[in-house]
């Protein structure tokens, strides 16, 4: 009987620490997870549905604090932008691909202060416009995520200019 009942008591204890680590994501994890999402929702399959293509875009703006800053020098794509005009450009540029992949490498993840992140990164983009022509594009980011309400939102995003050789 004390056997069974000790392995009754192993068992919760160990469940319970599962759920533990399962359930208590850590701030890195969740910054980690805006990255992966916003992947996600720009990224855009050869045969993607108006449905899914829709449902991608309505949740873009989630990911971004009211307003953004952003400098891009190498597309003109600099200043500040509400949630609404980021989703926009990005269902907008969709639109011109046949297919598109962005990913994120690299994560190097920073806590200057309390609900700040800062997170420099390499994006690559790439895939095929319309008309067939191939898109290959990696550079450096620097973004700054800040804390609110529980969530992590992309309030800085910077392309760095990297010099060749």
């Amino acid at each position: 009987m004390v056997t069974v009942i000790g392995i009754a008591i192993a068992a919760i204890i160990i469940v319970g620490i599962v759920a533990v680590r399962h359930f208590a994501q850590t701030d890195e994890k969740k910054v980690r997870k805006q990255f992966a999402s916003l992947s996600e929702w720009v990224t855009k399959e050869p045969d993607e549905s108006i449905v899914t293509t829709s449902y991608k875009i309505q949740h873009i703006p989630t990911l971004f604090a009211d307003p953004c800053r952003f400098k891009a020098d190498l597309i003109s794509f600099t200043g500040s932008y509400t949630p609404e005009e980021i989703s926009g450009f990005a269902g907008r540029s969709r639109f011109h691909f046949a297919n598109l992949s962005l990913k994120f490498y690299d994560l190097d993840i920073a806590f200057p202060a309390k609900e700040t992140a800062q997170v420099t990164l390499t994006a690559t983009l790439s895939g095929e416009t319309k008309s067939g022509e191939h898109v290959d594009a990696t550079h450096e980011l620097e973004t700054v995520l800040m804390k609110a309400k529980d969530r992590w939102l992309f309030s800085y995003v910077e392309i760095v200019e990297v010099l060749q050789k």
